[in-house]
Protein backbone atom coordinates (compact mmCIF):
# COMPACT_ATOMS: atom_id res chain seq x y z
CA UNK A 1 0.00 0.00 0.00
CA UNK A 2 1.40 3.35 -1.34
CA UNK A 3 0.25 6.38 1.17
CA UNK A 4 -0.20 9.58 -1.26
CA UNK A 5 0.10 13.39 0.97
CA UNK A 6 -1.06 16.19 -1.20
CA UNK A 7 -3.52 18.96 -0.92
CA UNK A 8 -3.52 18.86 -4.78
CA UNK A 9 -7.07 16.69 -5.76
CA UNK A 10 -5.40 16.70 -9.30
CA UNK A 11 -1.95 15.61 -8.55
CA UNK A 12 -3.34 12.67 -5.84
CA UNK A 13 -5.78 11.21 -8.47
CA UNK A 14 -3.33 11.36 -11.27
CA UNK A 15 -0.47 9.48 -9.10
CA UNK A 16 -3.67 6.84 -7.61
CA UNK A 17 -4.40 6.06 -12.02
CA UNK A 18 -0.42 5.68 -12.64
CA UNK A 19 -0.16 3.95 -9.66
CA UNK A 20 -2.94 1.50 -9.17
CA UNK A 21 -2.08 1.10 -13.12
CA UNK A 22 1.09 -0.21 -12.48
CA UNK A 23 -0.33 -2.70 -9.41
CA UNK A 24 0.31 -0.58 -6.40
CA UNK A 25 -2.48 -0.17 -3.61
CA UNK A 26 -3.22 3.66 -3.05
CA UNK A 27 -4.34 5.63 -0.40
CA UNK A 28 -4.87 9.19 -0.66
CA UNK A 29 -4.80 12.10 1.87
CA UNK A 30 -4.83 15.85 1.12
CA UNK A 31 -3.52 17.18 4.42
CA UNK A 32 -1.29 16.25 7.37
CA UNK A 33 -4.37 15.07 9.79
CA UNK A 34 -5.66 13.28 7.47
CA UNK A 35 -2.64 11.23 6.71
CA UNK A 36 -1.78 10.87 10.15
CA UNK A 37 -5.51 9.52 10.76
CA UNK A 38 -5.03 6.55 8.01
CA UNK A 39 -1.50 6.09 9.26
CA UNK A 40 -2.85 5.03 12.43
CA UNK A 41 -5.03 2.51 10.88
CA UNK A 42 -3.55 0.91 8.05
CA UNK A 43 0.22 1.99 7.89
CA UNK A 44 1.24 1.50 4.00
CA UNK A 45 4.33 0.34 2.63
CA UNK A 46 5.81 3.79 1.16
CA UNK A 47 4.78 7.37 1.87
CA UNK A 48 4.83 10.40 -0.99
CA UNK A 49 4.67 13.40 0.60
CA UNK A 50 4.06 16.73 -1.04
CA UNK A 51 6.07 19.21 0.98
CA UNK A 52 3.94 22.36 0.40
CA UNK A 53 0.88 21.88 2.04
CA UNK A 54 -1.30 24.33 4.23
CA UNK A 55 -1.42 23.73 7.92
CA UNK A 56 1.09 21.38 8.68
CA UNK A 57 3.52 21.69 5.73
CA UNK A 58 5.07 17.99 4.52
CA UNK A 59 8.69 18.85 6.07
CA UNK A 60 7.03 19.00 9.70
CA UNK A 61 4.93 16.24 8.54
CA UNK A 62 8.07 14.17 7.86
CA UNK A 63 10.03 15.32 10.85
CA UNK A 64 6.77 13.74 12.95
CA UNK A 65 6.97 11.05 10.81
CA UNK A 66 10.68 9.84 11.55
CA UNK A 67 10.30 10.33 14.99
CA UNK A 68 7.19 8.12 15.49
CA UNK A 69 7.79 4.40 16.47
CA UNK A 70 5.10 3.23 14.09
CA UNK A 71 6.25 5.03 10.96
CA UNK A 72 10.15 5.82 11.37
CA UNK A 73 10.92 2.96 8.79
CA UNK A 74 8.10 3.49 6.03
CA UNK A 75 10.32 4.85 3.26
CA UNK A 76 9.07 8.62 2.48
CA UNK A 77 9.78 10.22 -0.61
CA UNK A 78 9.29 14.11 -0.82
CA UNK A 79 7.51 15.92 -3.82
CA UNK A 80 7.85 19.47 -4.58
CA UNK A 81 7.35 21.49 -7.57
CA UNK A 82 10.24 23.93 -5.98
CA UNK A 83 13.96 22.67 -6.32
CA UNK A 84 15.09 24.79 -3.41
CA UNK A 85 12.54 22.74 -1.42
CA UNK A 86 13.57 19.52 -2.41
CA UNK A 87 17.13 20.60 -2.02
CA UNK A 88 16.42 21.35 1.71
CA UNK A 89 14.10 18.47 2.21
CA UNK A 90 17.22 16.25 1.27
CA UNK A 91 19.76 18.18 3.80
CA UNK A 92 17.41 17.80 6.67
CA UNK A 93 18.13 13.70 5.95
CA UNK A 94 13.67 12.68 6.80
CA UNK A 95 13.26 11.66 3.50
CA UNK A 96 14.62 8.78 1.30
CA UNK A 97 14.39 10.39 -1.85
CA UNK A 98 12.41 13.15 -3.78
CA UNK A 99 10.35 13.86 -7.30
CA UNK A 100 10.12 17.16 -8.57
CA UNK A 101 6.39 18.28 -9.99
CA UNK A 102 5.94 17.77 -12.51
CA UNK A 103 7.16 14.26 -11.99
CA UNK A 104 7.93 12.05 -15.53
CA UNK A 105 6.11 8.27 -14.65
CA UNK A 106 9.41 6.54 -15.56
CA UNK A 107 11.08 8.86 -12.94
CA UNK A 108 8.21 8.02 -10.46
CA UNK A 109 8.25 4.31 -10.57
CA UNK A 110 11.85 4.23 -10.48
CA UNK A 111 12.17 6.15 -7.19
CA UNK A 112 9.14 4.11 -6.01
CA UNK A 113 10.87 0.64 -7.21
CA UNK A 114 13.81 1.26 -5.12
CA UNK A 115 12.39 0.47 -2.25
CA UNK A 116 9.15 -1.89 -3.49
CA UNK A 117 8.83 -4.57 -5.64
CA UNK A 118 7.44 -4.04 -8.94
CA UNK A 119 3.17 -4.87 -8.33
CA UNK A 120 2.15 -5.60 -12.02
Amino acid sequence: MILVIDDEPAITELLRDILEYHGYPVMVAHDAQEALDLLALHPPSLILLDLMMPAIDGLSLAMTLRHTLGTRMIPLIAMSASDSTLEMANRLGDFDGSISKPFETADLMSSIERFLPVAS
